[in-house]
């Protein structure tokens, strides 16, 4: 199969992956540095693993410190925005990230972005507000802070590949194991160790973490970190409709116009340029 359209596959199989977070953080009822550090755990089992099997070295340089920091802080913040706010406030907010990716790789390499791309994310981003269009509201405004800075650390991940000595997968590790550590005084000191409690942090760390960085990982060596911005947009159409068919907080009928102009502009984008 096409190079392209093997992480295309990928990019899609991480969205669906981190769309499962708005609902699971919404069902989890620990504070945001106590779900924090316990999925932290099992993503940084499932990484290291991964690693092991896939004979990657760990390495450690300032770009990876940098890489780590910035992983460690997109989610966190994204974790005190779903709390704060909706979760559909809280992933289109997010969801600026590709403006930033625009913007880091013009400066990382001294290119201007291609008209496709500034297009594809305009119309993108027009879609994401049809979609939340009755859902962002002046309510939750520090979740909604939040969430924007969340997008902004996002973008680093995504372009952390184009950062001279960097590596992804060392970044991922660190920042698995500096939010586990964070957030270790803050789970001991939680109440309810119910089973709810318990699956949802498993999940979110093997699912909703672990296996989507290994997606976007695999995506990443396969398309540019603008495609894969843009495909990524299926986890804001998909992630506030899981948290409204399980946890019922809704979303207007209006949505289905913009999630079909995200989905027509991301796949348009991918299937029509060279970009990868």
């Amino acid at each position: 199969m096409n190079k392209k359209y093997v992480g295309i596959i990928y990019t899609i199989l991480s969205a669906i992956c981190f769309a499962t977070g708005g609902v699971l953080l919404k069902v989890n009822t620990w504070s945001s540095l106590s779900v924090s550090g316990f999925r932290s755990f099992f993503a940084l089992l499932i990484f290291i693993i991964y690693m092991i099997i896939k004979k990657h070295p760990m390495k450690w340089n300032l770009q990876v410190w940098i890489g780590a920091i910035a992983n460690s802080l997109m989610s966190l913040l994204f974790i005190m925005a779903v709390r704060m706010t909706t979760a559909a406030n809280a992933i289109v907010l997010q969801f600026t990230m590709p403006i930033y990716i625009i913007v880091f790789l013009w400066v990382l390499e001294k290119k201007k972005p291609q008209k496709a791309s500034l297009i594809a994310t305009f119309f993108c981003l027009v879609g994401i507000a049809f979609f939340f269009f009755d859902s962002i509201s002046a309510e939750g405004m520090l979740g909604n802070i939040c969430a924007l800075a969340s997008g902004f650390f996002y973008a680093i991940v995504f372009v952390i590949k184009r950062i001279p000595k960097s590596d992804f997968e060392s970044s991922a590790v660190l920042s698995f194991a500096m939010n586990f550590l964070l957030g270790i005084p803050f789970l001991i000191s939680e109440a309810d160790f119910g089973a709810t409690n318990i699956w949802t942090g498993v999940a979110l760390g093997i699912i909703q973490i672990g296996c989507a960085y290994i997606f976007l990982n695999a995506a990443l060596n396969k398309v540019s970190p603008i495609a894969a911005s843009l495909l990524s947009m299926v986890e804001p159409i998909l992630n506030p409709v899981l948290v409204a068919v399980f946890y019922g907080e809704m979303i207007g009928g209006i949505s289905l116009i913009g999630a079909g102009i995200v989905l027509i502009s991301a796949f348009c984008y991918n299937l029509f340029t060279k970009d990868g």
